[in-house]
């Protein structure tokens, strides 16, 4: 197709080309397959021409025209899609000539020329390479291997109670066979029992017994401390203690012992029928056999049969009943009787429950204090009172073994190592647990205030080396000697911006009265700036200036607040409470200011959500940057921090000016939530090269070159989330090795997106069998998996074409792809969204979720757009175009939104109040 003649016939300068075309009659074969080659990476295509080969890249690359292997191809935007143009050509030539899409348009013999490739040109340049004689060498890298990440833990505590505890005996080789049959018992409803019928050999046996009894004198057991193990007359076991005297201790008549031994003897027949009924005839004789040891005091060789109460054998017991309830006769009330009546407990649970708590007293009363330890935790199933038991006796490292063996409550395994001497176990499992807080006030509520203060120390050493100064500060604050400790952390704090930020100042106001003025001055730069930005930290400065002391240097500051309180209640909403800015305003105690101040909530603007027009961000393809940006965050304080790709970092002011350049490599960026420090991320073929940074004192360091399958894109300051082949692993972020305080498997599946928050992590995982993927959900920072359900794409089986998911840490599933110009959006468990596109040859971008926002984006091809999605209602909210931008990158931070494009253009949104909060160009 030949079009007019051409006013340009080549480009001049640095040109964004987007392909080459290589005339292989000029430079020779040989060098035009050269070329071709330094060309061609991932992506690339390679097409025959007459004269040589069509190179086209996957994404444009800049190039001096004198300089360039080719004639350089740039891409232009045409009406059915975009063209590759050879020379700068103006719009009318353009549409005279009318190109197709896929078109390569240059001069050629004086007119401009529109050729198209057919997919049969294609050439693969692999096949100009001859490797048949080439021998393959096996290398060793020079360098230490990419670290893959691993947990690094304390040995477990290797806790059997039988082998640990002194004096317990192991146990029966029966009782295994016993415990199983209970296990596998089934509840059989209401059971009746009938009498037994003995046989003339029991009786026989039985009067034998009874005989041997009353001659003996049948003395009832007694204690060490005098009491005795009180036992009904008609044989019941009931161990409870009662009071004794010389008169009790002494044998009663022959005829009444004889009455009493008979009455012993049927009551023991009918459980012993019982239990054969429900148990079979074996296991009740287990059972009577270990009553009887109890009963005789052999309590060495009763611990070796004794049957736990806990478990499935546990519950097995209960419904195992003993004694079926009768109606009375009448309701006469009748003088109690003096002889003992037959009492059984209700079922065998509760009975077996009193006999091994008169055989713990007695245990305790003997001084035998492990046995008695063990017949609480193994036998009772009351573990935490057989820890508060040792305790009580000194055995302070048995507690703790039995507290963490038996997991018990984080908080109280904490107090236990604490107490016991091993501090670095007990920091290690309360970091693990996030269980520092119950830790301390399980130590304070028990009196043990050094040791608490001690462990608040160290919680806050910890938080400070995360970066969490504001919660160091707060873990030391109830230890008035070390408050003044904690200014150093107040500092840092206050630099890092945000809430926490306002509530150091407020609290450093009446700490160190002799920096007034600096604290002063600092206090009005913040409540005197109107930006939206700020609001968290003036609302959190107020907040805790009104519930601290009433110092004079206190009201003076307030009255300011009170300003800005009433201020950002017209502009940004209610953003105090009326009851609380009461508050505020009483505590500056100034009368006029009290008169004049108006009433919150002042009326506010309309959220800009509940606009029905869309809001419609577009820059121009000619408004770029110099360089390309690949990732970027807001910080609390105000700066923003910009992935360079290899030419490092770099903190841009909120004039658009470099603060600091960081000689660190970076593709991603993972920052912690507080916007003080971060992790780059500079991809190195199948591993990734790592750099950790201080955004406060903007240094940074190497760390490692690391192989991991997935990352969580923030983490807490110190634990960082990322996926092994061994599964989810916590790697601390503060030490020099790739490893981490604690994980969990994923089962052999594949992590295919992941997420986290201060409470919640959710992943995308898949297996290799063509499976749904599942959504995983675990409680952090314990890993306690919460809920696993399975994620039914929707893009599947040759619906759309590529297609991204994303999951929010709440375990929700995002996804989308684009099909017929179409960019599908879709949140499983809710309806799905389709945005049109214009034009074809749209592929979907990046794609991120939270609670509040739906953020997918789709790069075409002479643009790139991203559609923010309000969850609650369902709909578009903003549409912003990147004019020429064939890669965004979409970083959601709770309620701001940063995009960085290739263009070198960095934009981030507040989407709570729907401002621009930064348009950066790099």
């Amino acid at each position: 197709m030949r079009g007019p003649l051409p006013r340009t016939l080549i480009f001049r300068g640095v040109v964004e080309a987007s392909g080459f075309l290589i005339d292989a009659t000029l430079v020779g074969l040989l060098e035009a397959r050269r070329r071709v080659l330094e060309l061609w990476m991932p992506g690339t295509s390679v097409y025959r021409v007459p004269r040589g080969w069509l190179v086209r890249l996957p994404e444009p690359r800049r190039v001096a025209s004198d300089r360039s292997p080719g004639l350089p191809l740039v891409a232009q935007r045409v009406v059915p899609g975009n063209a590759l143009l050879g020379a700068p050509l103006e719009a009318q030539e353009l549409r005279a000539l009318d190109p197709p899409a896929g078109a390569v348009v240059r001069p050629r013999a004086g007119h401009t020329v529109a050729e198209r490739t057919a997919e049969a040109d294609r050439e693969d340049p692999a096949a100009w390479l001859d490797v048949e004689d080439f021998g393959v060498i096996a290398t060793a890298s020079l360098g230490a291997p990419p670290a893959q990440p691993r947990l690094s833990v304390p040995e477990p505590v290797a806790f059997d109670a039988r082998s640990r505890m002194k004096g317990v005996p192991q146990a029966a080789p029966e009782l295994a066979e016993v415990l199983a049959a209970l296990s596998r018992r089934e509840p059989t409803g209401r059971i009746s029992i009938a009498r037994r019928q003995l046989s003339p050999v029991g009786l026989v046996l039985g009067g034998a017994q009874t005989l041997r009894w009353a001659l003996r004198g049948w003395r009832r057991p007694t204690l060490a401390g005098g009491d005795e193990v009180a036992r009904s007359a008609s044989g019941s076991w009931d161990f409870g203690v009662a009071p004794t005297s010389a008169r009790s201790r002494t044998a009663a008549p022959l005829g009444q012992r004889l009455t009493a031994g008979f009455h012993r003897l049927s009551a023991r027949l009918t459980v012993a029928s019982r239990l054969s009924r429900l148990l079979g005839r074996r296991h009740a004789a287990y059972i009577q056999r270990m009553i009887e040891l109890f009963e005789d005091g052999d309590l060495r060789e009763a611990l070796r049969y004794a049957i736990p109460l806990g478990g499935e054998a546990g519950e097995a017991l209960r419904a195992l009943p003993l004694r079926l309830p009768s109606p009375r006769r009448d309701l006469e009330l009748r003088a109690a009787s003096t002889r003992p009546a037959l009492h059984l407990a209700p079922d065998l649970h509760a009975e077996l429950q009193r006999i091994y708590r008169a055989a713990f007293d007695r245990l305790e009363a003997q001084g035998r204090i492990e046995e008695a330890a063990f017949l609480l935790a193994e036998v009772l199933n009351a573990h935490e009172e057989a820890v508060a038991f040792l305790e009580r006796h000194g055995s302070l490292w048995l507690a703790a073994e039995m507290a963490e063996a038996r997991e018990l409550p984080p908080g109280l395994v904490v107090r236990q190592w604490f107490l016991a001497g091993d501090r670095e176990r007990a920091f290690w499992i309360a970091r693990r647990t996030g269980a520092f807080a119950d830790a301390v006030t399980r130590l304070e509520r028990t009196r043990k205030q050094e040791e608490a203060e001690s462990l608040r120390l160290l919680w806050g050493a910890g938080l400070a080396e995360a970066g969490d100064y504001a919660a160091a500060v707060d873990s030391i604050w109830p230890i008035p000697e070390a408050r003044h400790m904690a200014l150093e952390w107040m500092d840092r704090a206050i630099e890092q911006g945000g809430g926490p930020a306002g509530r150091m100042l407020a609290r450093k106001v009446t700490l160190v009265p002799e920096q007034f003025e600096e604290v002063r001055e600092r206090a009005l730069s913040i409540l005197e700036n109107w930006r939206a930005e700020g609001a968290t930290t003036r609302l959190a400065f107020a907040d805790t200036l009104c519930q601290g002391p009433k110092t004079p240097a206190a009201k003076a500051i307030a009255r300011a607040a009170v300003r800005a309180m009433a201020r950002d209640s017209g502009r940004f909403g209610a953003r105090m409470s009326p009851a609380r800015f009461r508050q505020l305003v009483a505590f500056a105690e100034d009368g006029a200011l009290r008169a004049d101040t108006p009433a919150l909530p002042l009326p506010g603007r309309e959220p800009w959500i509940a606009r029905e027009k869309v809001w419609k961000i577009e820059i121009a393809g000619s408004d770029v940057g110099t360089r390309s940006g690949f990732d970027a965050a807001f910080l609390p304080s105000g700066l923003t921090v910009v992935a360079l790709g290899e030419a490092g970092v770099r903190l841009i002011s909120r004039a658009g000016r470099p603060v600091a350049e960081l000689d660190q490599p970076a593709h991603h960026l993972v920052v912690s939530d507080l916007g003080d420090r971060a992790i780059a991320l500079a991809r190195r073929g199948t591993s990734w090269r790592l750099a950790r940074i201080d955004l406060a004192s903007r240094r940074a360091e190497a760390w490692c070159d690391a192989r991991f399958e997935a990352f969580a894109p923030d983490y807490d300051g110190a634990l960082w989330l990322v996926v092994s082949p061994d599964g989810l692993v916590a790697v601390d972020a503060t030490s020099r090795r790739f490893d981490g305080p604690w994980g969990t498997p994923v089962a052999g599946r594949t992590v295919m997106a992941l997420a986290r928050s201060a409470t919640r992590c959710s992943l995308i995982t898949s297996g290799s069998g063509g499976e749904e993927p599942e959504a995983w959900t675990y409680e952090v920072p314990a890993l306690q998996l919460r809920n696993r359900q399975e994620v039914p794409l929707v893009a599947r089986g040759g619906v759309g074409g590529p297609r991204q998911l994303a999951v929010a840490p709440d375990g929700t599933v995002a996804e989308q792809w684009v099909s017929a110009a179409v960019l599908h959006l879709k949140i499983h468990g809710e309806p799905l969204l389709q945005v049109p596109l214009p034009g074809e040859d749209w592929e979907p971008g990046d794609l991120a979720v939270t609670g509040d926002w739906l953020v997918g984006s789709a790069r075409g091809p002479a643009a790139a757009r991203v559609f923010v999605v309000h969850r609650g209602t369902g709909r578009v909210k903003a549409e912003v175009i990147l004019g020429r931008a064939q890669r965004v990158t979409v970083h959601l931070q709770g309620q701001i939104l940063c995009l960085t494009d290739d263009r070198g253009r960095v934009l981030v949104l507040d989407l709570e109040y729907g401002q621009i909060r930064r348009d950066l160009r790099l």
